[in-house]
């Protein structure tokens, strides 16, 4: 894997720092007020998961040259991630070195808004000068005229690869049909070997173009299933002609392919940096949002954000090089298991003049929230929504074990909506392990509350969760497998969409 062609283009507020990484195009976008670093640190930390997942050495353009002692602590670091996760090799990095040189002064902190930073940054506010907002790991929004599609409106290729080869919902199976042999032929080859996922962008982008100014898309039975927004049922209303129409036929994809497909609204990341800048500003401090593509970057290789998390923060500490950086964990110390924000992995990404602290881990999740539930500005502040980047919807998984413990701590807040009722919290889905600990998390503190029947819903979905575990279990241990087996022949599991995680998926 190749790093070269770096190069920094002034745009009308913020500097683009981009380079080639293999065939595609990473790049952040930073405020101009801020130095930013010349070195191939940021660029080598963004792109060392990918290298190690194709077994391929990294070489680094000698223009872009790395810190001695960055290159030191990769070395243990990818031995970490191969013991983890052997899928990822330990891998030689071929680069110029020289020492990092000193940047930005003061401390910063990584800000979402959600628990884990807002925690981080009320226990460190008297140290910490800057808070760093970030757009493309998340959430990433397109840029450019809302009716040209472009290979870099594509924003998870590994997973619309996935649902077009698959084409199991009405929607795909509709796009599949309007693909060019081009397409069909790309798309197939990175089926096989994830390769040349360039492409397949092109020729994706070529054909969902095609698409956007062709032909009404628009069927109630084909987008049945599809959440559609207010802009779009809006246009919906009334005949799509002329401008409309390609306008309602790139919205319908958008909320049809809504992780797959970069929406072209800006105003929910300025929103979200507003709200932000106001709250740093209430507290003295100075909000730095930065943009990034590596959310299509990482997708090419199917990588998960658990795995990636640390990396591509590292990647932008790297970038604005303040000395001190707090880098806010999710997990406390009881707790860990493999992840790709660790302890043990964070402060490997340092250098000479950047040192990474992985913040918070001797916290649980619940004690996070009653520390920031004591701190009204903070409260007021808080979002942990996974599908709005600013309003808490109150449905999804992080919404609703945020609002348990506030719900348990007896705090209401106009940041949530209601909790839903307790039949829809006994329906909850425990998805993974890591699920499971805020789950025992906020069961324990029902017990200690003594709110029963919150207790008793949580305790049902734990139940439910142990239960498949115990199940899979006996599978393997009995029936070697058989019934997983079966079970994918069933699902043709074989074309079935995975992330890489940061072990062995055991599904």
């Amino acid at each position: 894997m190749l790093i070269t062609n770096r190069e920094i283009k002034e745009l009308e507020d913020s500097l683009e720092i981009s380079a080639s990484i293999d065939d595609f195009r990473f790049w952040y976008r930073v405020p101009k007020s801020f130095a930013v670093s010349r070195a191939g640190d940021p660029f080598l930390a963004a792109a060392l998961l990918p290298a190690m997942l194709k077994g391929e050495p990294l070489q680094i353009d000698p223009g872009l040259p790395v810190s001695p002692k960055l290159l030191k602590n990769l070395s243990v670091l990818q031995e970490i991630h191969c013991c983890w996760n052997p899928i990822l090799k330990v891998i030689p990095i071929n680069a110029r070195i020289k020492a990092a040189d000193p940047l930005n002064m003061g401390a910063m902190s990584f800000f979402s808004g959600g628990v884990d930073s807002m925690f981080t940054f009320i226990k460190h506010r008297e140290d910490i000068s800057h808070l760093v907002f970030i757009q493309g790991f998340d959430f990433f929004t397109g840029a450019g005229e809302a009716l040209s599609f472009t290979a870099a409106d594509i924003s998870d290729l590994g997973q619309i690869a996935y649902k077009l080869d698959a084409a199991r919902d009405p929607v795909s199976a509709f796009v599949k049909t309007m693909l060019s042999e081009t397409a069909r032929a790309a798309l197939s080859k990175y089926r096989e070997s994830s390769s040349d996922a360039g492409a397949l962008e092109e020729a994706l982008a070529k054909d969902f173009q095609k698409i956007i100014v062709g032909q009404p898309i628009y069927q109630e039975q084909r987008f049945a299933r599809i959440g559609l927004r207010p802009e779009t049922r809006q246009l919906l209303a009334h005949p799509p002609d002329g401008e409309s129409l390609p306008k309602l036929n790139r919205l319908l994809l958008e909320d049809a392919y809504s992780l797959e497909i970069a929406r072209k609204n800006s105003s929910i990341y300025e929103t979200a940096i507003t709200r932000n800048a106001n709250f740093a500003r209430s507290f003295g401090k100075v909000l730095i949002p930065v943009a990034t593509n590596y959310y299509p970057f990482s997708h090419r290789y199917h990588l998960s954000r658990l795995l990636t998390q640390g990396s591509i923060l590292a990647s932008i500490a790297l970038l604005l090089g303040f000395p001190r950086v707090y880098l806010p964990g999710a997990i406390s110390y009881s707790q860990l298991i493999p992840i790709g924000s660790h302890p043990l992995t964070d402060q490997l990404w340092s250098n000479e003049c950047v040192e990474i602290i992985h913040d918070g881990a001797e916290a649980r999740r619940v004690d996070k929230v009653k520390k920031i539930a004591e701190c009204e500005p903070a409260l007021r502040n808080l979002r942990v929504c996974w599908n709005r980047m600013n309003v808490n919807c109150g449905k999804c998984a992080k919404c609703l074990r945020t609002m348990i413990p506030l719900k348990l701590l007896g705090v209401s807040t106009a940041s949530f909506p209601p909790l839903p009722p307790l039949k829809a919290i006994r329906k909850m889905r425990i998805g993974t392990i890591l699920e499971m600990m805020f789950f025992k998390e906020n069961f324990e503190l029902a017990l200690q509350t003594g709110d029963e029947e919150l207790r008793d819903a949580l305790s049902a979905c734990m139940r439910r969760y142990e239960r498949r575990q115990l199940f899979k279990e006996f599978d393997r241990v009995f029936l070697s497998g058989l019934i997983k087996r079966v079970y994918r022949k069933r699902e043709k599991e074989q074309a079935r969409f995975k992330r890489i995680l940061t072990t062995p998926s055991q599904d």
